[in-house]
């Protein structure tokens, strides 16, 4: 059996998978924002009151996020139970110091880890694999090119290109869909891997490019159907293009914020697929986000299903 746990870390993302088997294995994904510290602690706590460990937290990339959660914790005096981290945190320093999420967390981070002799295992590139009881992780992205390229990049620029902050909304039948794709350095970066245990497998994407994950998706597990699927970068319509919507055979969609998914994204799925089930950790739709022609066309005819999944296990 697998347990997924999308733990309601603000606008970042913190996931555990705990796949229970004779020995039950847990592998916790990112760790949060700064303002998730007391929810990281809450959940070493539950994985410790079972008596068990993290065998592996996965740092899918550096941005702020993704790993700040985890650092009061690490700071803590008490014996830790993470076994191993994978981060790609290593020739950090050719980052901006003008970029948003700054470098010096990153830095830091690693530093603190290592100081409490907590293995740490860097590069994590495509190909590598962690092989447990019963079943295995497999990297399928970034290549060693696209991390020496986005270092390039980086070290020669000034500044990152982030994401507009309008959002629409009006009817989704309505929006204009022009896809721009995502150019934030740090997130081609991410890390894209994929769990697999029981026959069952789960795509866990970071917060990668549309064009990262078709590639690696292709390359590794070309027409294979996953049990469910970690949108990337908390749904931004950047990183979620019809191409992928189209490439990617699941029935289940996780989406990680506590921010509004932009209509736009919804207009994608319901274009390019039959039916669309949205697995959210926030009910950010509660407040009367979708029109009655929203509802209308697209919710009461099953074209989109969201379910608000809160503090709820997903059991595969």
């Amino acid at each position: 059996m697998i347990e997924i746990k999308v733990l309601q870390a603000h606008q970042g993302d913190c996931i555990w998978v705990r796949c229970i088997s004779e020995k039950t294995v847990n592998i916790v994904i990112d760790a949060g924002t700064s303002t998730f510290k007391k929810g990281f602690r809450n959940l070493v706590k539950e994985i410790n009151n079972k008596k068990e460990r993290i065998d592996l937290l996965v740092f899918s990339h550096i941005d702020d996020d993704h790993i700040k959660g985890c650092i009061q914790y690490l700071q803590e005096k008490e014996e830790k139970i993470i076994d191993k981290v994978w981060i790609n945190g290593s020739g950090s320093r050719v980052y901006s110091d003008m970029q948003e999420h700054s470098v010096n967390n990153v830095s830091n981070l690693v530093t603190l880890i290592m100081e409490k002799n907590i293995p740490i295992e860097t590069p994590i590139l495509e190909g590598k694999e962690y092989v447990f009881c019963g079943g295995r992780i497999k990297v399928i992205g970034p290549t060693k090119n696209e991390m020496l390229k986005v270092a390039t990049k980086i070290e020669h620029s000034n500044q990152v290109t982030e994401h507009a902050g309008y959002k629409y909304v009006g009817n989704i039948i309505d929006v204009q869909d022009k896809y721009q794709p995502d150019l934030s350095d740090s997130n081609k970066a991410s890390i894209i891997m994929v769990v697999e245990f029981e026959n069952k497998k789960l795509l866990f994407t970071g917060d990668s490019t549309s064009e990262n994950i078709i590639k690696a998706v292709d390359k590794y597990y070309p027409g294979d159907e996953f049990e469910v699927v970690k949108l990337p970068h908390h749904g931004s319509p950047r990183n979620i293009s019809r191409e992928l919507i189209r490439r990617l055979s699941t029935n289940k969609f996780i989406i990680s914020t506590n921010k509004a998914l932009e209509k736009v994204v919804l207009f994608r799925f319901a274009e390019e697929r039959k039916t669309t089930e949205l697995l959210c950790n926030y009910e950010w739709w509660a407040t009367g986000y979708f029109t009655e022609d929203d509802i209308k066309k697209y919710f009461d005819t099953n074209r989109i299903v969201m379910r608000y999944i809160g503090e709820e296990k997903i059991i595969l």
